[in-house]
């Protein structure tokens, strides 16, 4: 039992419970306690006190009340209290620990509030992380079992030329196990001699994928394209490939991003503002804190802190820091391996596969700003290996660095690399440099070159340097240069300038003014262009530009842009150019949601081309075929059964279900989590649906059949009355098997949900009162919004015992 102080005067007890409360008369003495002194010291005759305390750490009050024991001036509280209250165990010597011996720590005694204060050093409290969960959300992949066919289909017809007719094709099959596609183009060229040239099917890619979500893993087995880092080339093969593929997991961030921290000595408010917009603000309890919930920003930039405590104070710091999306989290690795025969005449020939070779790729992020990377390739006659590295150099850019070796038929042959790139709001500059020795090869030379011939038309460049830089003008608009300079295998020099500006003007408009310059010929080539928008559909231009060869031309377009939910679109140019008959061009464009068709033709008064295009696709899912627009990615087949009901993908509607209830969405981005919607407005009254809205994520290349049920409102109002033909009390509860609690209204009117053929109620009164009766519809199909009864419900003089246990069997539980 606590011992409570109490004032040297007369006093009267009384115990409560085992509770000694003092009760200290008002009147009759020299003085009145308004607060509780702080404790006396203790006598010899009482060793110790012990008081139940609120407990306060650096002004964070977590409620908690703990036992306090005084003893001789000092202060004795549990270690479990502290170290539940922030404050390390590595502090604490013993089960017991005195306060007021902790180094740096100050322990106060409020009388007024009974609670025990203590000021600690705030780097002893736990860390506090603001993650900023808001970007973790994941949504997995969906896909359902299905078959895609896209197609287009094209003929031209040129004056010089003949005809020519081609038909693209791609194949998919997709589901849980994968995605199988081919794809391909059959052309027929028609001379005007009626003679048939280079006609027949020529296969592009086939090749079978999946995809591990969790991992961040994919598969790809047949025709592939070799991954490759910023210093390596890619090649295309036959064979199987793996890797990491963080594509998959939007949700990831797999760039380091800025995070700063402090220390808190009070409760406060910490709002991070970045570039000037505020991104967040967090309640920090007394103790160090780190802010890492950073947008995904990319380049340089400012973050503002501001720290506000409880009494207004506010601290203010200014931190710059630079992100790039070009560097790998700490830890965080990501690689690919690929092995097969080395693919050749790719877009000629069928199945013209040359050598066997491998080639893989690796890199991990050692720091926030380091990270490294190296790659390797090899063949029967080839074998090379490089290493690079990528630094970010504080808040003033990241710069990389690379050097490769190659041995490719007995040549040895190295390639350095390195670069820079800074980039913020108003400005950016970058540059890249690789220099290779002559017999330097790789994969792509490898591949090109039959046996040991050294006569390869194919070659490698020696030098090679870009430059580029970007400013901001503000109201003066956007300008912008360039450099290339680039010494080819033979020794052929190209170096070429090029000088850009461009404005809003008034509006929408928008002025173009580009220059480029050969620096062998010593010609300059330029580009005047005005853009003028009307309305949301319509805009034109006007352009005069000047070739190297000192020639000019004058050109005029307008264009009305396709709907994006259909329908017409057009174009129109027309180009005066002082070498040559004018030029002419214009093109029809229209579409649905199953087809896309265009005409149009080109060409001048020597030589004119007229042509036309039909693309779209045919789907086989849910045991039927559906036609739509070409189907680049992924897309969503919506299924009500029932038809005219709106469809809405991220609040924008898409079209309204057909005859037979589907409407199928092609134009949908893999890996998005978007949400799907209906509209239910248009429904007649006895119908509904139970779910309106999703929101999910789709494979790559894949399909998804989503659901949305429209059934038969199996609801009604039912009137129910006792053996006197009186309605049941209102507030009546009313138990069906599986369902939740019904009521009762006024008049006896129920309003009963998910009624069946043969429905049992259960029936209790406020006063306890209990009945059953039963509700049968005659033909087995309730039909909504109707009103069924009266119907008779015999209550008893008296209520039941054990009616709530009687009926926990028959209701979910659930109160509406």
């Amino acid at each position: 039992m606590a011992n409570f102080w109490s004032p040297p005067s007369r006093r009267y007890s009384l115990v409560i419970s085992g509770v000694i409360c003092w009760l200290s008369p008002v009147s009759g003495y020299g003085e009145t306690w308004d607060t509780l002194p702080p404790p006396v010291a203790t006598s010899n005759s009482v060793k110790n006190q012990q008081y139940m305390l609120g407990l306060v750490v650096n002004e964070s009050d977590r409620g908690a009340i703990v036992p306090v024991q005084f003893r001789d001036g000092h202060y004795l509280l549990r270690a479990a209290d502290l170290q539940n209250a922030g404050i390390p165990a590595s502090k604490m010597p013993g089960e017991q620990v005195d306060v007021t011996t902790l180094p740096g720590v100050k322990a106060e005694y409020d009388s007024a509030g009974q609670r025990m204060v203590l000021t600690v050093p705030s780097e002893w409290l736990p860390e506090q992380n603001f993650s900023g969960g808001k970007h973790a959300l994941r949504y997995p992949g969906r896909t359902s079992s299905g078959v895609l066919f896209n197609y287009d289909l094209y003929a031209s017809r040129a004056d010089n030329r003949g005809t020519r007719y081609s038909a693209w094709n791609e194949f998919r099959l997709f589901g849980d196990s994968g995605q199988f596609i081919s794809n391909g183009v059959w052309q027929q060229q028609l001379s005007n001699e009626s003679s048939y040239q280079d006609d027949g099917y020529i296969r592009y890619d086939t090749y079978w994928t999946y995809q591990d979500e969790d991992d961040a893993l994919s598969w790809r087995l047949g025709d592939l394209v070799t991954d490759s880092v910023g210093w390596s080339s890619s090649v295309r093969i036959g064979g199987v490939q793996f890797g990491r593929d963080f594509s998959l997991r939007p949700d990831l961030v797999t760039y380091p991003l800025p995070s700063f921290a402090g220390q808190a000595a009070v409760p406060s408010t910490v709002d991070l503002f970045v570039n000037g917009y505020r991104n967040s603000s967090n309640n920090v309890q007394p103790g160090p804190y780190s802010l890492t919930n950073m947008p995904f920003v990319n380049g340089a930039g400012n973050a503002v802190i501001v720290t506000t405590d409880a009494v207004g104070r506010q601290v203010t710091t200014t931190l710059p820091f630079y992100v790039s999306s070009d560097l790998l989290k700490p830890g965080l690795t990501d690689y690919s391996v690929a092995a097969g025969s080395i693919r050749q005449n790719y877009g000629i020939s069928n199945f013209d596969y040359g050598p066997a070779a491998t080639s893989g790729s690796l890199r991990y992020g050692v720091t926030d700003w380091l990270t490294l990377e190296t790659h390797a390739e090899g063949a029967e006659s080839l074998a090379l290996g490089g290493a690079g590295a990528q630094m970010k150099i504080g808040s003033l850019g990241v710069v990389n660095g690379a050097l490769a070796q190659s041995r490719m038929y007995a040549d040895s042959g190295r390639q350095y690399s390195w670069g820079y790139q800074y980039n913020q709001r108003w400005f950016n500059v970058g540059t890249q440099h690789t220099i290779r020795t002559s017999s330097y090869g790789d994969l792509g030379l490898y591949g090109s070159r039959q046996g040991n011939n050294s006569n390869s038309r194919y070659t490698l460049s020696h030098r090679s340097a870009q430059y580029n830089a970007s400013v901001s003008l503000n109201r003066f608009g956007s300008l912008g240069a360039a450099f290339i300079d680039i010494t080819s295998g033979s020794g052929d020099r190209t170096r070429l300038w090029n000088l850009s500006w461009s404005k809003n003007i008034w509006g929408n408009s928008s002025l173009y003014v580009s220059a480029s310059r050969d620096q062998q010929q010593g010609d300059w080539a330029g580009a005047i262009s005005l853009i003028i928008p009307f309305g949301e559909h319509y805009s034109a231009s006007l352009s005069t530009e000047r070739n190297q060869q000192g020639g000019t031309a004058q050109r005029a377009w307008v264009s009305r842009s396709m709907p994006s939910d259909g329908g017409l679109a057009w174009d129109a140019s027309w180009a005066h150019q002082s070498v040559g008959s004018d030029y002419r061009q214009a093109s029809l464009n229209w579409r649905n949601r199953k087809i896309d068709t265009s005409v149009g033709f080109y060409g001048d008064s020597d030589n004119t081309t007229q042509w036309a295009d039909l693309s779209g696709s045919l789907l086989l899912m849910d045991g039927g075929v559906f036609a739509a627009n070409q189907v680049n990615d992924a897309f969503v087949l919506v299924k009500t059964g029932y038809p005219d009901i709106n469809v809405r993908y991220e609040n924008q509607s898409m079209g309204k279900t057909d005859s037979q209830g589907y409407l199928l969405v092609p134009g949908i981005s893999s890996y998005y989590p978007a949400k799907y919607g209906i509209d239910t407005l248009n429904l007649p009254a006895d119908m509904t649906a139970p779910e309106v809205e999703k929101r999910f994520a789709v494979k790559r290349q894949s399909g998804y059949l989503l659901d949305f049920p429209i059934e038969p409102l199996r609801a009604a109002s039912v009137i129910l009355h006792d053996q006197q033909g009186q309605p049941l009390p209102v507030s009546t509860q009313i138990y069906r098997r599986g369902q939740a609690i019904e009521y009762v209204g006024w008049d006896g009117l129920s309003w009963m949900e998910n009624l069946t053929a043969d429905n049992q109620i259960v029936a209790v009164t406020p006063d306890g009162r209990r009945c059953e009766t039963r509700l049968v519809i005659a033909d087995g199909k309730p039909k909504g919004l109707s009103t069924y009864g009266p119907i008779v419900c015999n209550l008893p003089s008296a209520p039941v015992a054990s009616t709530t246990a009687s009926l926990s069997d028959l209701s979910s539980g659930k109160r509406r």
